[in-house]
């Protein structure tokens, strides 16, 4: 079987992960390359799973002195139209981190690029392909519940406040809350509904976390004077919460109430699909342990479903006879499974070009929803999702 020669641009955290757990499949494959500006940082790493990987500083190099199977482009967010754009002169299947764009002008680029692309572009929206996703559209697609008329989704997050002091705070890389999370609950509402969605209006707000705190945008929790009564330092993650993580645990950890710092820390959009289904989305990023959340009420006239992947249960409740039916769905390596599917769907891609199941069509039109979701809380009215 032949060896699948894979490029990877931006080699980050998320997609030094996804690119590990392609070889679960045991599908003979090669990080064949990486264009990074720390080459030498990673080269010097002596990752078996980088044995015989060439080492470039950018993207052009790579692309001009290496024929491959396949590339992913897992850079800033910031970054990920322009490296798709390029990489996509290569002519094979690619692999795309979320947010794929963090403007409208990078979107309209990017649409533009890719509207004659044929090789299988899978953009990374684990969620939509979860076994607990899936098996919620099977249910509606049985009519059990009738025709979905309404749904609530919420994403209560219990690690929020890695968006205050991590890179996310840097408005500029990320484009916002809305780009960096949302993106992947209205994909899977896409996914679940089958429909196109048309209006959206949203708000948003900081009520706990960022500028409001007042604190100097670089300090840091060791060089802060208050550090053992604020709930976010390291010695209250330590002391109240138990928390072992070690990035929470960094005694320079910058502060998560600072100056600068432009991300809502909970929003809530309304959206409306051409069908006339209508529903709501909120996320909160102040929300912590096991008040954790993340699914979606879907109302028909027989029955409602309802699921979450922090418990993993799916729940139908019948409206006109007394019965509710549970399915427990257990384990799932990353996003309740939906990563293995990724990784599966980027091997066939390379291997068989085998089309994706989170499409660039997918990635244009989420990041479309969030950046009219973002424009609404700005202008305060509501928003025609178009181009």
């Amino acid at each position: 079987m032949k060896e699948l020669r894979v490029g990877i641009i931006g080699y980050g955290n998320r997609v030094s992960h996804m690119s590990k757990m392609l070889r679960k499949f045991d599908i003979p494959l090669k990080i064949q390359a990486i264009a990074d500006p720390r080459m030498n940082q990673i080269e010097a790493l002596n990752d078996p799973h980088l044995a015989g990987t060439r080492f470039f500083p950018h993207a052009d190099a790579m692309l001009k002195g290496e024929k491959l199977d396949g590339i992913m482009i897992g850079t800033r967010c910031f970054m990920h139209t322009d490296m798709a754009i390029k990489a996509a002169r290569a002519n094979v299947p690619l692999f795309i981190e979320k947010p794929i764009a963090i403007s409208m002008e990078q979107l309209r680029r990017l649409d533009k690029a890719f509207r004659n692309f044929k090789p299988p572009t899978v953009v990374s929206f684990p969620l939509r392909l979860s076994p607990l996703a899936v098996k919620a559209k099977e249910v509606i697609k049985s009519g059990v519940i009738g025709t979905v008329e309404n749904f609530n989704a919420f994403n209560d997050v219990p690690y929020g406040d890695a968006y205050f002091y991590a890179f996310y705070r840097n408005w500029n890389e990320v484009g916002g809350l809305w780009l960096q999370k949302a993106t992947h609950d209205l994909d899977y509402l896409n996914f679940l509904l089958d429909q196109k969605p048309v209006l959206v209006a949203a708000v948003n707000s900081q009520r706990v976390l960022g500028e409001g705190g007042g604190k100097p945008f670089d300090l840091t929790c060791d060089k802060c004077s208050q550090a053992e009564k604020c709930l976010e330092s390291p010695y209250n993650a330590f002391y109240t919460r138990r928390i072992r993580d070690a990035e929470r645990m960094r005694k320079d950890k910058l502060c998560v109430f600072a100056k600068g710092i432009k991300n809502e820390d909970n929003g809530s959009c309304l959206l409306q699909y051409e069908n006339g289904v209508q529903g709501v989305y909120h996320q909160n990023f102040f929300a912590r342990n096991k008040a954790a959340r993340r699914g979606v009420r879907l109302y028909g006239y027989k029955g409602t479903i309802e699921f979450d992947w922090y418990t993993g249960e799916l729940k139908v409740f019948y409206h006109h006879k007394n019965a509710v039916e549970t399915l427990k769905f257990e384990g799932g390596d990353g996003h309740g499974g939906g990563d293995e599917e990724l990784c599966h769907d980027f091997l066939m891609a390379m291997r068989d070009g085998k089309p994706a199941r989170s499409t660039i069509k997918d990635g244009i039109l989420s990041a479309l929803m969030c950046l009219k979701a973002r424009e609404s809380c700005e202008t305060r009215k509501f928003v025609k999702i178009s181009m």
